[in-house]
């Protein structure tokens, strides 16, 4: 059952409290700015003249302000499968899907300077029982004027529309964010320098964002057979590095925004190992065609090509507008290429949402897609389809090889159909429910039983509800 241990998260969620109320009792003013990190706000257009002058030792002590801030969502969701989609939802409900609680410290040090540090509390990545209290946020930013804002440090970056607003569900209306974009890269969050060039532009503004980073983090895949005696069947982990760089061009005026954003992102493994560009065809009897595919050079056979990283190039574009009073749409198209690899993502994905006020209530309606691209398919099916009969020696470890490789492979051919509704409760505040419908050929996303094919058509329905708060 995924529902989670409720007396550790008790604990944790205490200890989370019990530092805001200090934080909150400290801050000199009551704001909520958990939004999108404080320093980001957009520009409210450029100033004329040079900088203001550095500040002396006094300017200094008369200009420090500390602000408290907190937010969270407490959501409970429930699937018709027995395996688990998302990681977490299945038959049985989950609070750990969309569960999470932050806090937020900002120090503003005269007009210029500022720093930001962010805790949440959100399921562990590499444990499926865990919970987990990490910061998410921790930099240090420096606004020589309205046109410039430099930081550096661990933050968020906007590889995606609305990637700044992800962890704070009183921000958008959706139960969650289409996870057919949203939910098929490990992290958003780099530690490395960020630059922002803001611009007034008519009645709109216009912001460049340039970023290098690197994450060090933890990616998972669920193996439905594992490999015996070497390893279980399961949720898998592996500890990775991604390094990052990337542009990205927002426009918002009072009606609208638009967002382009390149990326340039690799991926390693943090021990070091090689990571293999495309199996190999090792045949056992020559002149039969019986054989497999070799996908790590501990298997008997020809060497197999390999790369000590992933590289891959992101596009991401997106747009949000109001076709009429009390109308809203977003929609984002995205591409992610393998550049010197065959078997990883390798997809292009795509969503809109429809959005309707009606009071206090904001029904929606989104529809979202996901799909890899034939050769990342077509690798995957052979290593899933190739079988070695049993009268060859070692033929279960060979097999079992190929199996375990295609799981580690995240490939997609799937769309899904959320309708619901958000419910503001206040203007902090939100209360959230949702069906989603889900049809794949493949995913990536399903927590599939053992001899279960990975290529075949499945469909998953889920209720969600919860509710999103920030103070």
């Amino acid at each position: 059952m995924n529902t989670p241990q409720m007396p550790q998260l008790s604990r944790l969620a205490l200890t989370l409290g019990a530092a805001l109320a200090v934080c909150a009792a400290q801050a000199s003013e009551q704001e909520v700015r958990v939004a999108a990190p404080p320093a980001a706000e957009p520009a409210s257009g450029p100033t004329s003249g040079p900088p203001s002058a550095s500040p002396t030792p006094g300017d200094w002590a008369q200009g420090l302000s500390l602000q408290g801030s907190g937010f969270g969502t407490l959501g409970w969701a429930r699937s018709n499968r027995d395996w688990a989609y998302q990681r977490f939802i299945d038959r049985d409900g989950t609070f750990k899907s969309d569960t999470l609680l932050g806090g937020q410290l900002d120090l503003k040090m005269g007009d210029q300077w500022s720093a930001t540090v962010q805790l949440t509390l959100s399921p562990h990545a590499s444990d499926e029982h865990r919970w987990q209290l990490q910061p998410s946020w921790a930099f240090v930013a420096w606004r020589p004027n309205n046109d410039w804002l430099l930081r550096a440090g661990k933050l968020r970056v906007p590889i995606f529309f609305r990637s700044e607003q992800m962890d704070v569900g009183a921000t958008y209306d959706e139960v969650r964010l289409p996870p057919e974009i949203y939910g098929i890269v490990p992290t958003q969050d780099l530690t490395g320098a960020h630059i922002t060039r803001s611009w007034a532009v008519g009645q709109g503004d216009l912001n460049f964002d340039l970023y290098l980073g690197r994450a060090h983090q933890t990616q998972r895949s669920w193996l439905r057979e594992g490999l015996p005696g070497a390893v279980n069947p399961g949720p898998y982990y592996v500890d990775i590095n991604t390094d990052a760089v990337g542009a990205v061009a927002t426009w918002t005026d009072d009606s609208s925004k638009f967002r382009l954003g390149v990326h340039r992102v690799n991926v390693s493994r943090r021990n070091g190992a090689g990571l293999p560009v495309r199996p190999t065809w090792v045949e056992l009897v020559p002149g039969s065609g019986i054989g497999y595919w070799k996908t790590d050079t501990s298997l008997p056979g020809p060497g197999v090509e390999m790369v000590d990283a992933i590289q891959n190039a992101v596009y991401i574009v997106g747009t949000e507008f109001k076709p009429g009073p009390a109308w809203k749409v977003i929609a984002e198209l995205g591409r992610i290429q393998q550049r010197n690899t065959e078997r990883s993502i390798d997809s292009l994905q795509a969503y809109v949402s429809l959005f309707r006020e009606i009071d206090a209530f904001t029904p929606y309606l989104t529809l979202s897609r996901v799909q890899s691209t034939h050769k990342s398919r077509d690798w995957v099916k052979k290593l899933e389809e190739t079988t070695v009969p049993s009268w060859v020696d070692g033929t279960g470890m060979l097999n079992a090889s190929m199996r375990l490789a295609a799981d580690g492979v995240p490939v997609y051919d799937q769309y899904s159909i959320a309708l619901g509704s958000s419910y503001s409760l206040s203007p902090t505040s939100k209360l959230k429910a949702e069906w989603l419908h889900t049809r794949a050929k493949a995913s990536g996303m399903f927590d599939l039983p053992p001899a279960a094919k990975l290529f075949q058509p499945r469909s998953v329905d889920v209720l969600s509800v919860n509710y999103s708060f920030v103070f």
